[in-house]
């Protein structure tokens, strides 16, 4: 770690950051773009609002010419209609043609709210107005024979042409203004265009000359933290694997029999070695076949109980692998056949080997995981070895330290401490207690005549004599040589007792 922190920091110092100029560059570019963006909105608006009104005025006189058509058809109606009541004489046809100057005169008041805005259509509007008044009075006052009121139709012909042609001066004049408005909005788009492409250019030059400059720097950084993270990385792994052999060590510490310690032990295992099943098997007190102590994900393929030369790894002494292409030789220790991937390693402590353990993987990708994390497998298994070793080493002197070398019945060390037990169970529960004393008679004597080892051999006897009587329902201790000494928790049987234990000796 501090290696990689130097080659950093020498990378770092074997490239000094000069001054750039870039980025008072890039800010004056920026600000430039700012004011340009919003000049060009602005020229943009201004000129979508003169558009916007051309094309209104053009909409204007394309209503006013629509409305001078239909007068010049009403101002036709009206004389189409009062030359058949001439002809005719049909009251109808005169109602018409006045319905129709009625017209006309509607249709030129509406021009006016039109053209208001023009001094000089409102006047020649304000003579078609007189001139429509005076073709309705004229209509009114008409009866055949008569003379047809052709000159006042003729007078609003003409200020009705006069309107028409003024009105298609404007119209023409505001199609070669739209026109050229248009024309200036294409301009102005295709300079604004142009400007902001070659500022777009000059800003992505500046850009890519300081990319160009710092890709060698950012590729010197890029590899460092790859170094680092995987540094890093490879720290947490070995943390993690030290809290799991702290974990396991601390409860193989709190385990008090050799059993807790072996269930402990797969616990740990199977948390080592996820998806791995297996087994710690050790070998039984005659030291000639191995039995299954602890398992996890049940190892249905091992065997309960088989002979220590049945494992390759326990006769090699050695952690043993068995898998394709690296040893095919099985082990014999399976009912039936053996898993593809599976490894033994022995348990071995304090110059004794207490028997091993077997993990095995259903498929290639645990076995591969299995192979990664194998020195921490192995750590773990020497603690489960010195823990198991240990456990066994303890509970060996414990049952020395209070039993009979001789009879393996309790000492006088564990009467003393079963009497005060005993004792102060019966005031609690206020019952009695009785403690007999068995002395044998004569038996210096026996040994006298048949010699100590006969009279080793009748105090082996005791025991099994005892157990055949009362089972496990008395506590025995051997006080010293030929004496015993019986606790019973109910004194009123005591006498009955008594009995049986001198017909069961003898």
């Amino acid at each position: 770690m501090p290696s990689l922190h130097a080659t950093f920091g020498d990378q770092i110092r074997s490239t000094p950051l000069k001054p750039s100029r870039v980025i008072p560059l890039l800010v004056v570019c920026a600000v430039c773009a700012i004011v340009f963006t919003c000049a060009g909105g602005f020229i943009v608006y201004t000129n979508t609002q003169h558009l916007i009104s051309t094309r209104n005025w053009l909409d204007h006189s394309h209503s006013v010419l629509t409305s001078l058509q239909t007068e010049a058809q009403r101002l036709d109606r009206v004389g189409y209609e009062i030359q058949l009541y001439e002809a005719t004489g049909d009251a109808a046809e005169k109602l018409a043609a006045q319905t129709a100057a009625v017209s006309l005169h509607a249709g030129v008041l509406n021009l006016e709210s039109l053209l208001n805005d023009n001094v000089s259509q409102m006047r020649h509007l304000q003579d078609l107005d007189t001139q429509v008044r005076d073709l309705t009075q004229a209509i009114d006052g008409f009866e055949r024979p008569g003379i047809v009121p052709e000159r006042q139709i003729q007078d609003c012909r003409r200020s009705i042409n006069t309107v028409q042609e003024e009105e298609r001066g404007l119209l023409r004049q505001r199609s070669d203004e739209s026109q050229n408005s248009r024309d200036r909005s294409l301009l102005s788009g295709a300079g604004y265009l142009g400007f902001s492409l070659f500022v777009v250019i000059v800003l992505f030059a500046f850009l890519l000359r300081d990319a160009v400059r710092r890709r060698s720097f950012e590729r010197r950084i890029s590899l460092a933290n790859d170094q680092l993270e995987a540094t890093i990385e490879e720290l947490e792994r070995r943390g993690a694997e030290a809290i799991l052999l702290k974990n396991a060590r601390d409860e193989l510490q709190l385990c008090v029999t050799a059993k807790e310690a072996q269930g402990c032990a797969v616990r740990h295992f199977r948390e080592l070695v996820p998806g791995s099943s297996g087994a710690t098997l050790i070998i039984n007190n005659s030291r000639s076949m191995l039995e299954v102590a602890a398992t996890w994900n049940d190892p249905s393929a091992l065997s309960d109980a088989f002979d220590m030369d049945a494992c390759c790894g326990l006769r090699a002494g050695r952690l043993r692998w068995r898998r394709p292409g690296q040893s095919e030789l099985h082990c014999s220790h399976f009912a039936g056949s053996g898993p593809e991937n599976y490894v033994c390693i022995p348990l071995a402590a304090q110059g004794d080997t207490l028997g091993f353990v077997y993990l095995s993987f259903p498929s290639k990708e645990i076995a591969d995981l299995a192979d990664g994390r194998m020195q921490l497998v192995q750590e773990m298994v020497e603690l489960a070895s010195m823990a198991i070793a240990g456990l066994n080493l303890r509970a060996k002197l414990e049952s020395q330290s209070i039993r009979d070398g001789l009879t393996s019945l309790f000492n006088r060390h564990f009467m003393e401490i079963a009497l005060e037990r005993e004792v102060q169970r019966a005031v609690r529960r206020h019952t009695s207690l009785a403690v007999l004393m068995l002395d044998v008679d004569h038996f210096k004597a026996f040994n006298d005549t048949f010699g100590h080892e006969a009279g080793d051999v009748v105090l082996r006897k005791w025991p099994s004599a005892f157990s055949r009587v009362f089972g496990a329902r008395m506590l025995c201790v051997a006080m010293e040589g030929k004496s015993l000494s019986f606790f019973f928790r109910r004194s009123p049987r005591s006498l009955r007792w008594r009995r049986r234990i001198r017909y069961g000796i003898t």
